[in-house]
């Protein structure tokens, strides 16, 4: 009769068991599980376990991230029917109880006060002497290792068998079945806010903008007319180092809510950088409505923003390019909205007003053409390679450089690839240009094996149109067998625009690289469409954070979060992370705290000629070390 009675306990407990895993299962594949949802959640969890086990009360703990202090969760109470939130565990208090439950599956003790492990608790945390005489933990493991403790206790003395081990493992594990999918919500929010939404002014960001844009594009029938508008800041450049970062960004959160107070759907708004902002509307039959919503908001830019006691005046110029008339894409909203901002600025710096004429962009780019003749320039070998060093986080030591291309024109001077690369692109002469780039930089690594710098590599960036060009791989292996260089020392880089532009060519095409050895990686990381689809499908070695999030991660919050966000992504997916436009002592400290693998920057050198980089690494290998912070050359 005994053993029937054990049995049909024992039956019960698995039942019981069962049913609580379908529910928590069934909560899960609906999406049930929320930062919501979770406390009553696990208040019914410990009620349960406490049926289940027959305790007097039932605890979930999670522990910090180094582990050494226990927080508590939710604590059931089966004498009151209350349920509490304990005072949090620290190892300081309870150094052998904290050893001792991540070196098991399960602890259990019979005697609470004999029971080596426990007795800490026994005089420490108990409020009154023999308050519970037996407890039976079980770890909650989750996938980034033990995360925390479902705790059994009961004020009669108990043996805990082999089954009662069982039970609560079993429901340890369904707390970190909850647990890990409730990180894996919270995780995917943060980047979906990093892909779509400005840190500094929680609107929308370029990549949303398109989206949206795009999306009431779709929407309305041919009849429709829309028009983009693309506005920024007069003169703050000016404003910015005069006020400094901080008050600067203080302007910049004034500015965008005053442009979300008076732009609410159908009408589309974003910051897309710096100062630079973005309009999409529905432009009725004359433009009424528009021109009274643009007349409002100029009304309302223009009043005072009072920061640090005193008055900040703003003025605003603006260009428009209209849908379908001009274009028949967001994108190509945004570009040509801001040619016209640039053409009318040209007239005047402030208060300028712009509308986008096809004629004159073209004439433009013929003029540039005729002014700038790049094959000229390469034929005449008058494009050089500039060389940024890369260093370790850790300790400044070169690993590498990356490669920078400059036009010597012989009566313009220094041109920089921001007044050429566009054009070359849109010609098809980038293949050309990305070729040579290419050919300079094997055989530069080829006079780096020659002073006995074999670990040293080289990046180049790959324009969209070369890197999706048929012909790259060949003619990377051509190279790679004239230079005898291993591959692994050149690096290619593409941007963001590049990963998600025809996603399964795309992916062919980093595959195909990665299996001959070269190393892929994403430039501008954070500032482009970060969809973040693609480090999960590509090979992907290096993500190069953005300098605009350096820039201001000594005095800004919410860079450092972003930053930090892309470094810990880095570690979760092993790639390398490369911090860009390092400029101070206090920027590289932050970014050494932080576990960022790569900097680059002027603080440890400007992009040095051919000739000032071998002197540096001539005049470095002989003094036996290769470490910078801080170069003149």
């Amino acid at each position: 009769m005994q053993k029937h009675d054990e049995m049909a306990q024992t039956l019960q407990k698995i039942n019981a068991i069962r049913q609580q895993q379908e529910q928590v299962f069934k909560m899960a594949k609906y999406y049930a599980v929320s930062e919501e949802t979770i406390n009553t959640l696990l208040e019914q969890i410990c009620f349960e376990v406490s049926q289940i086990m027959k305790c007097q009360r039932v605890s979930i703990w999670l522990f910090n991230e180094d582990r050494t202090r226990l927080h508590s969760q939710n604590a059931y109470n089966e004498e009151t029917k209350e349920h509490t939130i304990e005072s949090d565990f620290c190892i300081e208090d309870f150094p052998f109880y904290f050893e001792e439950i991540q070196s098991q599956r399960t602890l259990a003790a019979d005697d609470i006060d004999g029971c080596p492990a426990t007795r800490e608790i026994a005089e420490k945390y108990f409020a009154t002497p023999n308050q519970f005489a037996s407890l039976l933990d079980a770890c909650i493991i989750l996938s980034s290792g033990i995360g925390g403790l479902l705790c059994c206790e009961s004020r009669e003395r108990r043996e805990w068998n082999s089954f009662d081990r069982m039970v609560v493992s079993s429901i340890a594990d369904m707390l970190s079945f909850l647990f890990d999918r409730l990180s894996r919500i919270d995780f995917e929010k943060n980047l979906h806010r990093l892909a779509f939404v400005d840190p500094l002014t929680e609107m929308g960001n370029y990549n949303a903008f398109l989206a949206q844009a795009d999306a009431r594009i779709s929407e309305v029938d041919q009849n429709q007319e829309g028009i983009f508008v693309y506005m920024n800041i007069d003169q703050f450049i000016e404003i910015h180092s005069v006020l400094g970062p901080e008050l600067a960004d203080d302007i910049i959160r004034v500015v965008a809510e005053r442009f979300l107070l008076h732009f609410e759907k159908p009408y589309h708004v974003a910051r897309i950088a710096f100062d630079h902002f973005v309009i999409f509307a529905p432009y009725d039959k004359g433009g009424t409505k528009f021109k009274r919503k643009m007349e409002n908001l100029i009304d309302k830019l223009r009043e005072p923003i009072l920061v640090a006691s005193q008055e900040v005046y703003l003025t605003f110029s603006y260009g428009m390019a209209y849908y379908p008339k001009d274009v028949l894409t967001p994108i190509e909203g945004v570009q040509a909205a801001r040619f016209a901002l640039e053409t009318s600025k040209r007239q005047t710096s402030r208060k300028s007003v712009g509308v986008y004429n096809a004629d004159t962009h073209q004439h433009m780019k013929r003029t540039m053409m005729s002014e700038m003749n790049l094959r000229k320039g390469l034929d005449m070998n008058e494009f050089r390679l500039f060389y940024q060093p890369q260093v370790l986080c850790d300790t400044g030591e070169i690993i590498g450089f990356e490669a920078l291309i400059r036009w010597q024109h012989p009566e313009l001077g220094l041109i920089y690839p921001a007044d050429f690369i566009e054009l070359a692109e849109s010609t098809g002469f980038i293949i050309s240009i990305g070729e040579w780039v290419i050919r300079q930089a094997l055989e530069q690594l080829k006079q780096f094996k020659q002073l006995g710098l074999h670990d040293l590599t080289v990046s180049v960036n790959l324009s969209p149109r070369h890197f999706l060009q048929h012909n790259l791989p060949v003619y990377l292996d051509k190279c790679i067998q004239e230079t005898q260089i291993d591959p692994r020392n050149l690096l290619l880089e593409i941007t963001e625009s590049v990963a998600m532009e025809r996603h399964e060519i795309v992916q062919q095409r980093i595959h195909q690289l990665a299996e001959k050895g070269f190393s892929i990686a994403i430039d501008d990381f954070g500032t482009g469409y970060s969809a973040f689809i693609y480090l999960q499908s590509f090979p992907i070695k290096q993500l190069k954070i953005d300098r605009s999030f350096i820039m201001n991660i000594v005095h800004n919050d919410k860079s450092r979060a972003i930053v930090n966000a892309i470094i810990q992504l880095g570690k979760t997916l092993e790639i390398r992370t490369v911090a860009e436009g390092v400029e101070t002592q206090e920027q590289w400290d932050i970014l050494k705290g932080k576990n960022c693998d790569e900097l680059q920057g002027f603080y440890f050198a400007k992009p040095l000629n051919e000739e000032d980089m071998q002197s540096l690494l001539t005049r470095m290998k002989a003094e036996n070390q290769l470490s910078l912070p801080v170069v003149q050359v």
